[in-house]
């Protein structure tokens, strides 16, 4: 009985943990071309990152906020940015 106990807690404890480790925010985001992103979020993108090359983009989300995800390589390192519908800057980090 102690033994199937002890396994019961175990299998519990992993899948509390792999639900813990869940990046669903990445997941959720998905690939859009260029020509649906609006012209405010592009210009806004290309002011700030002028020397950006190999851009895609994402429709992400910050919080409940609809952003716009740019991943691009700037000055030899891969970089991602978010924007919001109005082209305003929300974030940007390394992407490894």
């Amino acid at each position: 009985m102690k033994k199937i106990i002890s396994n019961l807690i175990v299998c519990i404890s992993i899948v509390i943990v792999i639900s813990c480790n869940d990046n669903s925010a990445d997941k959720n985001d998905k690939v859009v071309s260029e020509s649906s992103v609006p012209a405010e979020v592009k210009s806004a993108f290309s002011a700030k990152y002028s020397t950006a090359s190999d851009v895609k983009w994402e429709d992400a989300h910050e919080d409940s906020i609809q952003t716009y995800k740019a991943k691009f390589t700037l000055n030899g390192k891969k970089m991602k940015a978010e924007f919001d519908t109005k082209g305003n800057f929300v974030k940007e980090e390394e992407d490894n």
